[in-house]
């Protein structure tokens, strides 16, 4: 009976798919029909055959969401091939569902493993995902056309300040709100000037609008939406937006009478902004009406998007998210909140990998350390949700890997390879620290495999000079650029370990109190792993996400190594409740 749970998810899709929300109810309902409905029934199915013990419902639901992935990636390159979004995929989804209905059919039946602890681990990820979603859903439903940046924002503008008064010579615009919290918003009126009187600097004028609308009379400046605005002179035009967005200026000075002129096809969707305060920067920060990104930040968030519209393969990345990415942004005509629901999806599949990994190391481990995957994944999720990193592949990444140190060591790392370029070698640490030749020789055969045959795909298509290019540049000078003097290089390192401590709840130093099987094989990896990243001159929060996920499973396992179990309980609320702290009130650092 169980298996018409796909079919029902696919037939939800399919019902929303003409719907005026089209992009909020096929995220919720679509996702699951791409990356649940395919591979559920072949899960459950691959579980139950002879040799693979007992099923458990862990298991099955977290490979159901690998085993879905190719059907997704097949339903998007026919909707790109067939220009219709949705309903090739769709088809492929209901397809592949009944194919492993099939296949279910036939496989043997027999008692399910009772979840035991896992049930409690379960139950806490599920709840923590789901506070996760309800604190940040204005996060998650925000458009890329809000996101802005401007260079020495805090340094410029005073801690407390008052934006210039309606009343102070906006003609023909309509004040929005009370200018107290330091920022006056302004709507366009019947006419296109608008009137400023004398007023003091420096502050920024700010614009939410459609490509093209203009702002003239700053002086010799020209304000201008641009979907890749040249922010900065030495990285020229970069990607931005993809529809509306935001431009911005500092303004010193306006005198007495001077005119601004609005240009704007739709000026009745364009709002201004004036800024004159740190607190009206971070007030339309928090409220989510602009939030203020980092320059990189935002060329992170926009270029995911882009390659899935344009690429096939990235040559920037290797190219499996973006093959992950696609179908969801495809199926629902979406953007960033898309990737932001995609991320929920990715963040329960790594609940239960870390439960997995416990089962595997740690399983008569206290009930308390159950809490601890959960509680990494809550602050995974505020790792690259807040800065703006949630379309980035990282988190799968990191997903990846703990299955690759569980099991399947050539299937996982391989994912991990075509997530991130140190992908396979992080997986083959794994696999030397459980000391299992076996796993690692498969992994070195199958990986060189895959690297033969993107050489081999790329030289046939002309693309592989651009490729190897792509990779001298991110293996060294996009993230050392050059910079390999010793007092650099050892100048960063205390603060990339203090970052990870802090972001992972000190799990760090708690998983070091003791070493057996699980946390040699989860903290010595990623000790190793951090030797590559601690060096690199700059640390955006979705490098740690994989460090963070394998110190708190670190931890469990040495909580279940401690010869008392209350030592051992004392340890692993400890370790939650360090996480549980960074996840709801600590900072993300600067």
């Amino acid at each position: 009976m169980f298996l018409l749970l796909p079919l029902a998810a696919i037939a939800l899709a399919a019902i929303t798919q003409a719907s005026p929300l089209r992009e909020t109810w096929q995220a919720l309902f679509g996702l699951p029909a791409l990356y649940f409905a395919p591979g559920f029934a072949l899960a459950i199915s691959r579980n139950r055959r002879p040799g693979a013990g007992e099923p458990d419902v862990i298991r099955v639901l977290f490979e159901t969401f690998w085993w879905s992935l190719p059907a997704a990636i097949v339903g998007w390159g026919l909707a790109r091939v067939t220009e219709v979004a949705g309903w090739p995929q769709l088809a492929v989804a209901l397809l592949s569902a009944l194919v492993g209905a099939w296949t279910a059919r036939k496989s043997e039946g027999g008692r399910w493993l009772p979840p035991g602890r896992q049930a409690f681990g379960a139950t806490v990820a599920l709840m923590l995902l789901g506070a996760w979603f309800v604190r940040s859903a204005a996060d998650v439903a925000r458009p890329l056309d809000r996101y802005w940046y401007i260079a020495d924002a805090e340094a410029r503008l005073s801690e407390v300040g008052r934006a210039p008064s309606a009343e102070g010579g906006w003609r023909e615009a309509v004040a929005i709100g009370d200018p107290t919290d330091g920022v006056l918003r302004l709507r366009p009126g019947a006419g296109k000037t608008l009137l400023v009187g004398p007023t003091d600097g420096p502050f920024i004028l700010a614009m939410h609008a459609f490509p093209g609308a203009r702002l003239k009379g700053l002086g010799k400046k020209r304000l201008t939406v641009e979907l890749s605005p040249t922010e900065d002179a030495a990285e020229g035009a970069v990607w931005r937006y993809r529809g509306l967005g935001v431009a911005a200026t500092w303004v010193d000075q306006l005198a007495e009478g001077e005119s601004v002129l609005l240009n704007a096809s739709e000026p009745e969707s364009t709002t201004i902004y004036v800024i004159a305060s740190q607190a009206g920067l971070w007030t339309l920060d928090g409220t989510g009406e602009l939030p203020f990104r980092h320059y990189y930040q935002l060329l992170n968030m926009v270029e995911q998007l882009r390659w899935v519209d344009e690429r096939w393969v990235t040559d920037v990345q290797p190219p499996l998210w973006t093959w992950v990415l696609g179908p969801a942004i495809v199926l629902t005509h979406g953007g960033q909140p898309t990737a932001n629901v995609l991320l929920l999806v990715v963040l329960a599949v790594g609940a239960l990998g870390g439960l997995l990994f416990l089962r595997r190391y740690a399983p008569d481990a206290a009930i308390a350390a159950w809490a601890l995957p959960g509680a990494a994944i809550a602050v995974v999720g505020k790792l690259v949700l807040e800065p703006g990193s949630a379309g980035m592949p990282d988190t799968l990444y990191a997903v990846a890997i703990v299955a690759g140190l569980t099991s399947r060591a050539p299937f996982f790392g391989l994912a991990a390879q075509l997530l991130r370029y140190p992908g396979a070698a992080v997986v083959l640490m794994g696999a030397l620290f459980q000391r299992d030749r076996a796993q690692a020789g498969r992994l070195v055969q199958v990986v060189f495999v895959a690297i033969l045959a993107f050489g081999l795909g790329g030289y046939a298509t002309g693309a592989l000079d651009g490729w190897l290019t792509t990779v001298a540049w991110e293996s060294g000078p996009e993230h050392w650029h050059g910079d390999f003097a010793p007092t650099a290089l050892l100048s960063r390192i205390p603060g990339f370990y203090w970052g990870w401590l802090w972001y992972g709840g000190f799990t760090t130093l708690l998983a070091a109190l003791a070493w057996p099987p699980g946390t040699r094989v989860a903290l010595g990896t990623a000790l190793t792993y951090s030797l590559l990243l601690c060096t690199i001159d700059h640390a955006p929060t979705h490098y740690f996400v994989p460090l963070v996920l394998m110190s708190s499973l670190a931890c469990a396992c040495t909580a279940a190594a401690l010869a008392r179990r209350w030592m051992g309980n004392l340890v692993a609320t400890a370790g939650v409740l360090g996480l549980l702290h960074f996840w709801w009130a600590g900072d993300i650092l600067g």
